[in-house]
């Protein structure tokens, strides 16, 4: 009996399996990647069953069993997939199953999420810092070393029990130590991995950033792309593609020109994934573009609870193309933003609206531009002048196609582009800069003209930096917050594109803000930060979780930051922050707006919103100050 249920489980998870992934990758050929027997693979299958989809998966999220429905999918089996799976149906069979049977089930056949990873201090890291001994101003200098001092703490390797039984786990093995961003963030992150290697590069951790490119290397050849996460749980999509970056950043460092030309293969595999399975063209324009797309059947493992709420107002089929295009935020970085929402229907402005497949995007177009140049050079580097030609040739098509399609004339700006209804999407978000960073601009192009439409937009003048959107939510990729990644590409794409002056004035900013926050929660380091109030203890907030501590990419933000300009920032002890609470006051009175408007159905996404309440708050603060 036992054999016949396992065979019969078995083949209908690798059914599911295959059906799934093959219409998510098609054409790399997803499962020749594993390279391991059929029994592998049916364990394999099995596992998805738990972590995935399925009954369990759905009891436990549904029964509220861990407050973040992330917990549970982190959790290691204590016994094979196979016997967790019979036993519970066998459970299932006798009866309802109520949540206390449920939390007895779970205690006996899942542990905690502890011993997957180990802590380790890199091989590479100095304490003294001496990288930063070059920060003229001495509380940057020691915010720098601080900073340098935290990797240990955010340094992991792959425990030994993982390795022996991997069929327990759902974390996905790599081969190397690796940096992890922190919080409830306990594994790789692939975007996030780009700008901890900044940091670690300027910690002069050259051996430790290549472990990390090796990991994402492995991931490749196993899956054909890097998925979110080394987790079983995020194999149905992807990130914003920086591994490119990486050995471009690595081999600005190092030189090593060996290490380049075993990546190459790897880089161009990974560019064929996102050719063939992200990319759409539509009549009229010269070549191909780039969207996040994701075919999911159920809600985020992830975040079960979440996205079954999102979707409880509409019917099967719709539900799987809202999970699809939630998912798909989830695979650009930004989950969630009014960038993705619909504009029109009773949803309009709510993450129940989400249609992001629908939406050509500015920054993932405006990267795997920039991927196309920088193997480009890659290929000079090793002699290879027939890819170094390639590579250049289909940067130069997709750059005319960025600036015929998404560029605006009008706004001079590049804007997202909605091709369901043919036109541009005229918001103010951070990404719609990324084309300077990369140099995706087309022939003409004055850099000036983003200065003038940052000014016009009023996007200067916030004391801590450029918020994301200008569109308050509830969302964490919106207004007021502004995170790491993106504030790094448009300080860089404004200091490469000649506009060094307004790049100092943003880099003072969000050093400062990071700095005095540092200072005054005792040392803490966040994932994004309000850069609206000028108070000290006001993080950034929304979402659908509590804002994270660590953090990987701030942390490797700041010190990227501080090694390239810190030659030319200082810091003042600031004066009694008397604005604090009337800041607090108006602040959470904006970002609640947000919230409740999301509760009651409201659209938040008219323009005038925000700058109205920015201007009031603005208007009692210099008052204030005049008393």
């Amino acid at each position: 009996m036992f054999l016949s249920y396992f065979y019969k489980i078995s083949n209908s998870c690798l059914r599911g399996f295959y059906r799934h992934h093959f219409l998510v990758v098609s054409s790399s050929n997803f499962l020749s990647g594993f390279s391991t027997p059929k029994s592998d693979l049916l364990i394999f299958a099995m596992k998805k069953k738990i972590f995935c989809e399925g009954s369990l998966l759905d009891a436990v999220q549904r029964g509220n069993l861990f407050s973040d429905c992330k917990h549970f999918v982190d959790m290691p089996l204590k016994q094979d997939a196979e016997t967790t799976l019979v036993r519970w149906e066998a459970l299932r069979s006798a009866g309802p199953v109520d949540v206390e049977r449920l939390r007895e089930f779970v205690n006996e056949f899942f542990d905690q999420p502890e011993d997957e990873l180990v802590g380790c201090e890199p091989l590479d890291w100095e304490p003294s810092g001496d990288a930063f001994h070059c920060v003229k101003d001495s509380n940057y200098r020691s915010f720098a070393l601080a900073l340098h001092r935290k990797w240990p703490a955010l340094y992991r390797k792959i425990s030994d029990s993982v390795r022996d039984r991997p069929e327990r786990y759902s974390i996905i093995p790599v081969p190397n130590p690796f940096v992890i961003p922190g919080g409830r963030f306990r594994e790789i992150y692939y975007w996030d991995s780009f700008f901890i290697i900044k940091g670690l590069l300027a910690s002069r951790m050259c051996m430790t950033v290549r472990g990390m490119i090796e990991n994402m290397q492995h991931l490749i050849e196993e899956f054909g792309f890097v998925p979110n996460g080394n987790r079983i749980y995020y194999l149905n999509r992807s990130q914003p593609p920086l591994l490119t970056w990486c050995v471009h950043a690595y081999f600005a460092a190092t030189n090593d020109v060996a290490f380049v030309e075993r990546l190459l293969p790897t880089l161009r595999k990974e560019m064929a994934f996102f050719q063939t399975n992200r990319s759409i063209i539509m009549e009229g324009w010269p070549g191909p573009l780039y969207h996040y797309r994701v075919i999911a059947e159920t809600p985020r493992p992830e975040s079960y609870r979440e996205d079954l709420e999102s979707a409880a107002h509409l019917h099967e089929a719709q539900k799987q193309k809202l999970w699809g295009n939630i998912a798909a935020a989830a695979e650009s970085g930004r989950d969630f933003s009014s960038r993705w929402f619909g504009r029109t229907g009773p949803m309009a402005g709510r993450l129940e609206s989400t249609r992001t497949s629908e939406i050509v995007p500015v920054d993932l177009n405006a990267i795997i531009c920039g991927n196309l140049q920088l193997m480009g050079d890659l290929y000079d580097a090793i002699g290879d002048i027939d890819g170094s030609k390639y590579c250049a040739q289909t940067a130069d098509l997709l750059r005319q196609t960025i600036h015929q399609v998404l560029w605006n004339e009008t706004a001079g700006c590049w804007f997202d582009y909605d091709i369901v209804n043919d036109q541009h999407l005229p918001m103010f978000s951070d990404t719609n800069f990324f084309p300077l960073y990369t140099k995706a601009t087309h022939p003409g192009f004055d850099p000036r003209s983003i200065v003038r439409y940052l000014r016009r937009t009023g996007a200067l003048e916030f004391p801590g930096g450029i918020p994301t959107s200008l569109v308050a939510t509830g969302q964490q990729w919106d207004f007021p917050n502004a995170w790491a990644p993106t504030t790094w590409i448009l300080i860089e794409g404004l200091r490469i594109s000649g506009q060094e002056e307004i790049a100092i004035q943003l880099t003072e900013k969000w050093v400062r803000k990071n700095f005095n926050m540092w200072r005054a929660s005792g040392g803490k380091m966040y994932e994004k930060y309000n850069v609206v109030s000028a108070c000290y203890k006001i993080v950034g907030g929304g979402g659908e979780y509590e804002t994270q501590e660590g953090f990987g990419w701030t942390n490797g933000v700041l010190l990227d930051l501080l090694k390239t300009y810190g030659d030319q920032l200082s810091w003042t002890p600031a004066d009694e922050c008397r604005c604090c609470v009337l800041d607090c006051i108006c602040l959470l009175h904006v970002t609640n707006m947000g919230v409740a408007g999301r509760r009651a159905g409201r659209c938040f996404l008219s323009a005038p919103t925000t700058p109205s309440i920015i201007f009031l708050l603005d208007s009692v603060r210099k008052w204030y100050r005049a008393l």
